[in-house]
């Protein structure tokens, strides 16, 4: 019993120590600690759900995962109606942001979008866009949800006799977009 007794008090005593050890931490001005905390709110909310309309991704319904302060990767999936049929896309992008960060989220909010769209509906010329364009997050006041607008041109090839299309020498059509994303 005394084994038993002698070896409970030096655990307790090992235990106290390393418990006294770790939890030594240094004290942080409010400053520093918003800034830690934010820090790590960032880190932590990389990923965000998007559902929005636009040209040439019809209604769609995606998520999108910010790599770093100036990059993000996004994946859409979109349906529109068409001449009695369902046109349907799925969309990759790239988001290249520029400018100063935002202060309220210490995120950059202007990009520079690039991206391209797939119809698996269409004929084989006319099955993939190039979509290029600009635009900025707006954060609603909880800055972890938002909207985002966006406005430029997607190439369409073969697509000449179109009375919308934008530059008809080239194929460029006006791309606008309208999303709002929340993040998980």
């Amino acid at each position: 019993m005394k084994k038993i007794i002698i070896c409970f008090l030096m655990f307790t005593i090992s235990a106290s120590t390393f418990s006294q050890q770790t939890n030594v931490a240094p004290q942080l001005s409010k400053q520093d600690y918003r800034k830690k905390n934010k820090a790590l709110e960032t880190q932590t909310n990389k990923t965000k759900i998007v559902g929005g309309i636009s040209g040439p991704e019809l209604l769609h319904v995606g998520i999108t995962y910010r790599i770093a302060n100036s990059s993000q990767l996004g994946l859409n999936v979109g349906a529109g109606p068409s001449l009695g049929t369902i046109w349907t896309s799925i969309s990759l992008e790239h988001r290249l942001y520029l400018g100063k960060n935002n202060s309220r989220t210490d995120l950059k909010s202007w990009f520079f979008r690039q991206g391209t769209t797939f119809f698996p509906s269409a004929k084989p010329p006319q099955q993939f866009t190039l979509n290029l364009s600009v635009g900025k997050d707006l954060p609603f006041k909880n800055p972890k949800n938002g909207i985002t607008i966006d406005a430029g041109v997607f190439y369409l090839p073969q697509s000449e006799s179109s009375s919308i299309i934008l530059i008809k020498s080239l194929c460029l059509w006006p791309a606008l977009r309208f999303q709002l994303y929340f993040t998980l």
